[in-house]
């Protein structure tokens, strides 16, 4: 194992630690509970919403370090201001409506949009089929709409094979998205797309259904206020 690996591993291990931290400050009282934030139409707005997948955790935190780099590049330019949540209140009620994908809220300025990977490969592939051109065609057009989110493309594998073609075969999968996405028009500059492997499982891989959902292509969209 590399010192590169090493130390994304030992980062994941206190982003993590970091966010289970504050999850239960934020829910004193339980679903529900007193301490909860929600956002405007009941949306959730908490890391704790992934619960106890900590992989899924690790890799918004991940993401939104990447985001926040491009925010601070010429690419995105000027801030939205205080309408930040509504901008990205109006891009999420556009994406759920996409066949095929869940979005969530993470956090007011922050979404995460998640592709179902078997609708976009085939088994050890990385070649888009036929069906996740419709799919991403729409994204790529609502994305295009709001041109001051940036966009962090994370490939994740469950644990089938070795690690480190896992690895390859999720960045694969993830530069796939964004090359379709750049041809709709979606500025490069503004995206980044990274495999993480079968690092960040959101489900036991000792089922085929969890490592179906572990298969997945997952964007983190953000914006910011200023």
């Amino acid at each position: 194992m590399t010192d590169v690996r090493c130390f994304h591993r030992l980062l994941v291990a206190l982003l993590v630690a970091t966010l289970v931290a504050g999850c239960a400050s934020l829910r004193p009282g339980g679903q529900g509970g007193e301490g909860e934030r929600v956002t405007r139409r009941d949306r959730t707005a908490k890391g704790a919403g992934y619960g106890a997948a900590a992989g899924a955790a690790a890799a918004i935190l991940l993401g939104e370090r990447e985001a926040d780099e491009i925010l601070v590049g010429a690419a995105i330019g000027a801030g939205i201001g205080a309408g930040v949540g509504a901008y990205m209140d109006r891009q999420q009620e556009k994406l759920a409506k996409i066949p095929g994908t869940k979005v969530e809220r993470v956090e007011e300025d922050m979404l995460l949009l998640r592709l179902d990977s078997d609708l976009l490969f085939a088994v050890d592939s990385a070649q888009l089929s036929a069906d996740s051109l419709v799919s991403l065609d729409q994204a790529a057009r609502i994305f295009n709409e709001y041109p001051k989110t940036a966009i962090v493309l994370q490939g994740h594998t469950d644990s089938t094979g070795t690690e480190e073609h896992n690895e390859k075969l999720s960045e694969r999968r993830a530069k796939a998205v964004l090359h379709h996405l750049v041809g709709m028009g979606v500025a490069a500059d503004r995206m980044l797309a990274l495999g993480y492997g079968e690092a960040h499982p959101i489900a036991p891989n000792d089922t085929e259904d969890g490592r179906r959902l572990n298969r997945r292509v997952s964007m983190l969209l953000k914006a910011k206020a200023r």
